[in-house]
């Protein structure tokens, strides 16, 4: 995972340094609310079912837009504050651990100019990890590729307002071992992605000529 972070730095400080001269840069603080995700998991003969709740979030996501393509190079953090349960086969669902569960994304999107109204799509990949509060437990890294669509209204060249979704899925690759913890501790293999996603809205203030 450390590699997969270096490699995907390596790459944003790339794609900054080309776009230096870029028109003009899109700063969106944003409030939104993220939809469930879970996961399935298999240990011994047993079957179970991790579920990260549905949560408010809150980060910040910057536009980089290269001239006269409408080309926009994004940079978001997104921190959601939530809890994840646990379900052996037909059981009852139980509460785990709250946790605190962060985004980090870069990507390429596609603005389309309208005057004052500019839809975006793009596609994004980064990481997210889920911090439980309990200091006992592991935290979680994964590898996370999405899609990213919205649309932004600018009351004037510096000032505007956006809203957005997306698409997420952290990668469970097949085989890997996650380790969650408890008194005796087990291990679980996963085979899927985690799919989930966000909707979400704020403000625009836009720096640099247009």
């Amino acid at each position: 995972m450390k590699k997969i972070k270096l490699i995907i730095l390596g790459l944003a400080f790339t794609l900054v340094y080309e776009v230096s001269n870029a028109q003009y840069v899109d700063i969106m603080p944003y409030y939104g609310y993220q939809f469930a995700a879970h996961v399935d998991a298999y240990y011994f003969n047993s079957a179970a079912r991790f579920r990260i709740k549905p949560a408010a979030n809150y980060g910040l996501e910057l536009d980089v837009v290269i001239p006269h393509n409408d080309i926009s190079i994004t940079a978001s953090f997104t921190n959601t504050s939530t809890y994840v349960t646990y379900q052996e086969n037909f059981q009852a669902e139980e509460k785990l651990f709250d946790a605190t569960q962060q985004y980090w994304m870069f990507g390429v999107s596609r603005e389309i100019d309208a005057d004052q109204i500019r839809p975006f799509f793009g596609v994004i990949l980064g990481w997210t990890t889920v911090n439980p509060d309990d200091v006992t437990l592991q935290n979680l890294t994964k590898f996370t590729v999405g899609l990213r669509g919205g649309v932004k209204y600018f009351i004037s060249d510096r000032i505007g307002i956006f809203a957005r979704a997306r698409l997420l899925l952290p990668v469970q690759w097949a085989g890997a071992g996650v380790w969650f913890g408890s008194g005796s501790g087990v291990t679980l293999s996963a085979g899927t992605s985690i799919i989930t996603g966000d909707v979400g809205g704020g403000i625009i203030i836009s720096l640099g000529e247009k």
